[in-house]
């Protein structure tokens, strides 16, 4: 009911105006936008603001190109939003992890709309090439109907294996076990990142590759841990991309999760700006190691969509917060 409340309201604003006072308004923040990756194979659909469909993102992208927002690429962002000088209405566009599909479905659409877009790599997956377990464990659950407690001991499992080889048998076991006997998932890459070769070949296409770690890793770990974490990832991107590490600069959480200890570490290798999954634009005198974004999905509208680039949905939200019984409506 919320949901639905929502969107008939920003339609409603959209239609009386609201979203160009709102552009008016916010003309000077930096709009990012973030996305996953698609979903490639047929049937029961996983994922919502993990994957989204091949037409939804090309639609997105499309109206993008038509809007007139200027689409910058991140560093060129970052350093004008530091400076001042953003031309109004500056767009961002990132994409975290580096599915597979990013390369196969997302680099063509950008390449045919000639916009650019960083993708924020996570890479022991790209060396190691399994369907990243514990995603692929839980979209096998859910397929299959199945709400299990012991999720966390089996992903354990199987991650507890002593070579990749006996992981990818038992993650294809667990499957069977489970009665989802095609592998379309399997043999699609649907949960596999991009090979180091798929890498190499996107930045030569003109995608831009920035830090996620090395192992999806951040949390509460302690700085030592966060500054291996950042060398891996700069090591493993620097030899996809045939590029110096010291040319990796930027940052986004995995999964959002901020360290307190993480700026410093981040300060200290060089990094100039951080992404969070928090949404929101970001006005002039925005910390660089806060950035906000909009994580776009396959159940996100259109018209939040266009709320969020307007600077409309930055409005609502902040009277959402001192009204919260319009959540409830």
């Amino acid at each position: 009911m919320a949901k639905l409340f929502k969107k008939m309201l920003l339609q409603t604003a959209r239609q009386s105006g609201v979203f160009a006072l709102a552009r008016r308004l916010s003309h000077n923040a930096l709009r990012i936008l973030g996305y996953h990756g698609i979903w490639t194979i047929s049937g029961y659909q996983y994922g919502d603001y993990l994957f989204m469909t091949p037409e939804q993102f090309e639609q997105r992208m499309l109206w993008l190109k038509n809007s007139g927002y200027p689409v910058l690429p991140l560093a060129e962002a970052v350093k004008l939003l530091i400076q001042g000088g953003l031309p109004s209405h500056a767009v961002v566009i990132t994409i975290d992890d580096g599915w597979a599909s990013s390369y196969t479905h997302m680099l063509p659409v950008l390449e045919q709309l000639n916009l650019p877009a960083t993708v924020y790599m996570t890479t022991w997956y790209s060396e190691h090439q399994l369907p990243i377990i514990n995603v692929t464990v839980d979209y096998l659950l859910s397929r299959a109907g199945q709400r299990v407690e012991e999720k966390a001991a089996i992903i354990a499992d199987i991650n507890g294996r002593l070579t990749l080889g006996e992981r990818d048998k038992a993650l294809r076991r667990f499957a069977t076990d489970l009665g989802i006997k095609d592998e379309e998932w399997y043999y699609e890459r649907q949960f596999n990142l991009m090979t180091l070769n798929e890498i190499g070949d996107a930045h030569r296409r003109g995608l831009d590759f920035q830090l996620h770690t090395h192992c999806h890793r951040w949390g509460a770990a302690p700085p030592d841990r966060l500054a291996v974490e950042i060398a891996k990832n700069k090591a493993v991107l620097a030899l996809a991309c045939s590029r110096p590490e010291n040319d990796f600069e930027h940052f986004c959480y995995p999964s959002g999760y901020l360290n307190p200890a993480g700026d410093d570490v981040l300060k200290r290798n060089g990094i100039k700006s951080a992404t969070m999954v928090d949404q929101g634009i970001n006005a002039p005198g925005t910390d660089p190691y806060r950035l906000r974004r909009f994580l776009d999905g396959r159940s996100v509208s259109q018209a939040s969509f266009e709320a969020y680039l307007s600077g409309a949905l930055e409005i609502y939200e902040n009277v959402q917060s001192k009204f919260p019984t319009i959540r409830h409506q």
